[in-house]
């Protein structure tokens, strides 16, 4: 029978997967700075809790959080789940992005430089600027506001900059998850949310899945990232922006000294503690392609496939001679059993009571040419 699995009604708890990609993207922020922001998608009363446990989680806990919340988003099976996502991310970054032209939209339009100063800080306060666009820190003077408003550079120039690095935030960003959900097996979610993204922004987001480490090359602004295909490792190249779906075994590496200056110059102002909601509406996510509607699996009533074949050895196997009901058996009960159940497994003093009754027997030929009829008639 299909239905909605009604999670509002349900105790959340945080997917033991998913601190593991915490640990990882902690690394990432630690490693070149940015700004690490949790996306769930669920009703937000159940939610939000747990998103103010991350604040204080791995390392230095999460920055920010945004949750996904409507009730035409329930039902979703993997395929609706990373749409949903995707254009979550896209409202995100979106965000960031208009935070920047904002900013390069009042100099360009020759506002006055304490509107601009008022303008870049109230954005500052949001954790919508990184440091080297505008800071409030003593140790980063060399931002772009302050370059600008010490007449080091023109306002055409601020505004050329500005451009620049809102267009870098669809350029800059990477995406960590787990390596599955605790109650499912198929680790589809990272590589599907992966190829949506890639969609909704018009270029290719490739997908690393199961990785055990990883280590980015500034440089040449590439991953290299080991990942354990069963009895296997692989180590992988790819580009960024990228998505990593996080090992159960990952274990981050030690950050290294060098590039700290510009991982303070790549940081925000620090965490903004109140969890953000949107609804479909807000992230702009067709009706047709999320929740039960956009989900093209479909569970239906579960259909009897039998039972697993069991090997019986002519002359050896034990067998019911005929169907049988429960047998108790000192303090255990056993059964029921079909006629021809395999019974090798059954406690050998049960066995020889159960022959000596003529409730089972030794597997013949004659059983065997009945099973072999019976498989060739199915």
């Amino acid at each position: 029978m299909g239905g909605v699995l009604r999670r509002e009604e349900m105790d959340i708890v945080l997917n033991p997967y998913d601190r593991k990609t915490i640990e990882a993207a902690d690394y990432m922020r630690r490693r070149v700075g940015g700004k690490l922001i949790a996306l769930s998608m669920g009703p937000h009363p159940k939610i939000i809790p747990i998103m103010n446990d991350l604040f204080e989680a791995e390392v230095s806990g999460i920055d920010e959080a945004y949750i996904l919340s409507d009730k035409r988003m329930a039902g979703s099976d993997t395929w609706a789940t990373s749409y949903t996502l995707s254009k979550g991310i896209v409202k995100i970054l979106s965000i960031h992005r208009e935070a920047i032209e904002a900013l390069a939209k009042a100099i360009e339009a020759g506002e006055g430089f304490d509107r601009i100063e008022a303008l870049a800080a109230d954005l500052y306060r949001k954790n919508l600027l990184p440091n080297r666009i505008y800071s409030d820190k003593p140790s980063v003077r060399e931002t772009i506001v302050n370059m600008l408003l010490e007449g080091r550079i023109s306002r055409e120039n601020a505004v050329e900059i500005l451009r620049d690095e809102a267009s870098r935030i669809y350029r800059d960003f990477m995406m960590f998850c787990g390596m599955k959900t605790s109650d499912g097996e198929t680790g589809n979610v990272g590589p599907q949310v992966a190829e949506a993204l890639s969609q909704e922004l018009g270029m290719e987001i490739p997908h690393v899945s199961f990785v055990l480490d990883f280590e980015y090359i500034g440089d040449r602004r590439v991953i290299i990232a080991r990942r354990k295909l069963i009895n296997m490792i692989q180590t992988v190249e790819t580009d960024i922006p990228a998505v990593l779906t996080i090992h159960a075994d990952y274990s981050a590496p030690p950050v290294p000294l060098a590039g700290r200056r510009d991982y303070l110059l790549n940081s925000y102002r620090g965490k903004n503690r109140d969890s953000r909601i949107f609804s479909a509406d807000d992230i702009k996510a067709d009706p047709r392609y999320i929740g039960l509607a956009g989900s093209p699996t479909v569970v239906g009533p579960g259909v009897d496939i039998g039972r697993p074949y069991a090997r019986k050895i002519v002359g050896l196997s034990i067998i019911a001679a005929r169907d049988i009901d429960k047998i108790a058996y000192g303090d255990k009960v056993f059964g029921p059993f079909r006629r021809g159940d395999l019974l090798d497994s059954l406690p050998e003093d049960l066995k020889r009571q159960m022959l000596s009754r003529g409730e089972a027997k030794v597997f013949d030929y004659d059983d065997l040419a009945e099973e072999i009829i019976k498989a060739l008639q199915s």
